[in-house]
């Protein structure tokens, strides 16, 4: 049987701060974000820390499950 026709989408995650449009202050985000989401949603921001890296899991979640 062949592979996946695509390989695994692997996802970096990073804490990050933005300035708050309002206030004008920093505001740490109570969230971790893709580069790319960070971009095209504000305006300042920054980032923190290092990245988490989030793999996909093998298999599927059924809550329903017997063992």
């Amino acid at each position: 049987m062949p592979g996946p026709l695509h390989a695994p989408t692997v996802l970096f995650c990073y804490p990050f701060r933005y300035r708050d449009p309002l206030s004008g202050k920093w505001v740490k985000a109570r969230y971790k974000a893709e580069r790319s989401e960070l971009i095209a949603r504000y305006a300042e921001w920054e980032i923190i820390g290092e990245p988490e890296v989030r793999r996909p899991q093998k298999g599927t979640f059924s809550p329903w499950r017997t063992r």
